[in-house]
């Protein structure tokens, strides 16, 4: 995942970002057959804005695979904290060098990466927000390990509650059976359920689950992205509901991307049992050669070529590393070990909206029972062939000071 530059932001100029960016791309002023661009442009337009109005979950209804992705996205999100970016400066520049300087920003302007806090840190590093130690483990893609980011109280309860209500076989967008994930189970906990809230485990359960998104979105998503989670259908980013997963001895989850737009992913270990692998994680001291696919299946492929303890990055806790190992010398940074309450936090995607294949990863077969819990932060908006509308639109937020 390329790294994105630290922007400063411009005078809009009077224009709009869509036409701003439609006259970088498609150079809509002069030129042979330059009116015909320009309706073509203004068709894509309408298109989006019309694809924009249809709410998610007529969307999702008609792929099985997105059924139990579940939205708040009329809900806003209170993050505890709020950030501003360090290089937000009057802009005195006219009419063209805004245009300009918007047209050179915007494939540099990543608001699915990190924020800038955590960007500046390089493999190893370790910076403190709060009472969390936040530490760089790849460089590409963006990884990160927080350690405690879980209380003792908070993750007892999410298993509790997640038995109370039960668990269900998991299946993928590939497969509905137990076979790409063997012996593993899940349910979801909603931030902002109505239902059992006489019952205290329960009304516990949305307590921690709305504190684990909004702390998540504070210290994980782009400072452009702050204020602007969950408060409309066409916004920019919404959080699923927490999911909690339970693996048995023997359980394991292939290769794979997180997909469907989930741009971050915060994963949070409530028991001490590891397991992750990112094969193609970027440390100072490895090397790796381009993922040259636009297919998962081809890069799962790549994928078990590279070897445990020598390529990417593991993370073990309890369990300990023997029982994953392919080799016994391992290399240097290429083994982390976590404890109960730690997360890792990952991005999925590439500044153009494009999946990063790099970030692939598995949950290796357990040598015992592990717990986990899953943020995902999405954004149709933001990821795929027309991510480039919206980032131009934000970028404008920035040009007016506008940024919460």
């Amino acid at each position: 995942l390329t790294p994105s530059r630290r922007t400063t932001p411009f005078s809009a100029g009077g224009h709009s970002s869509s036409l701003l960016l439609a006259h970088h791309r498609f150079f809509l002023v002069g030129g042979h057959g330059g009116f015909l661009r320009m309706k073509f442009v203004a068709s894509v337009i309408g298109f989006v804005a019309m694809m924009m109005m249809i709410p998610h979950r007529h969307l999702c209804s008609a792929f099985q695979s997105c059924s139990h992705l579940v939205t708040h996205r009329s809900r806003r999100i209170h993050t505890s904290t709020t950030h501003q970016v360090s290089t937000l400066i009057p802009s005195d520049l006219d009419s063209e060098d805004s245009d300009n300087a918007v047209n050179s920003n915007i494939d540099t302007f990543n608001p699915i990466g990190p924020p800038e806090a955590l960007l500046r840190l390089s493999v190893g590093e370790t910076r403190f927000i709060g009472s969390h130690s936040i530490t760089r483990l790849s460089q590409s893609p963006d990884v990160f390990i927080v350690k405690n980011f879980v209380s003792v109280a908070d993750r007892e309860t999410m298993m509790q509650q997640a038995t109370l209500q039960g668990m269900e076989v998991a299946g993928t967008r590939k497969s509905d059976t137990n076979t790409i994930r063997r012996h593993s189970y899940i349910t979801w906990l909603d931030p902002y359920s109505i239902l059992g809230l006489d019952d205290a485990v329960t009304r516990e359960a949305v307590r921690v689950a709305k504190e684990m998104v909004a702390q998540s979105a504070s210290l994980f998503a782009h400072e452009s992205l702050h204020g602007k989670l969950d408060v409309a259908e066409v916004d920019y980013i919404f959080a699923e509901d927490v999911q909690v997963a339970k693996y048995n001895y023997g359980g394991m989850f292939q290769y794979h991307h997180d997909g469907f737009s989930r741009y971050l992913t915060v994963l949070s270990y409530l028991n001490g049992v590891g397991g992750t692998y990112f094969p193609f994680a970027l440390s100072d001291t490895q090397s790796t050669h381009e993922i040259d696919t636009a297919n998962e299946e081809d890069a799962a492929e790549i994928a078990k070529r590279r070897i445990v303890g020598r390529d990417g990055v593991l993370i073990v806790g309890k369990e300990g590393p023997e029982s994953y190992l392919a080799i016994s010398k391992t290399a240097t940074n290429s083994i982390v070990t976590i404890e109960a309450g730690d997360a890792v936090v990952f991005y999925n995607y590439k500044a153009n909206g494009d999946r990063d294949w790099r970030s692939l990863h598995c949950s290796l077969t357990v040598p015992q029972e592990k717990w986990i819990a899953t943020n995902w932060f999405r954004s149709e908006a933001l990821t795929g062939p027309f991510s480039w509308l919206k980032k131009a639109s934000l970028l404008e937020d920035m040009m007016k000071g506008g940024m919460h």
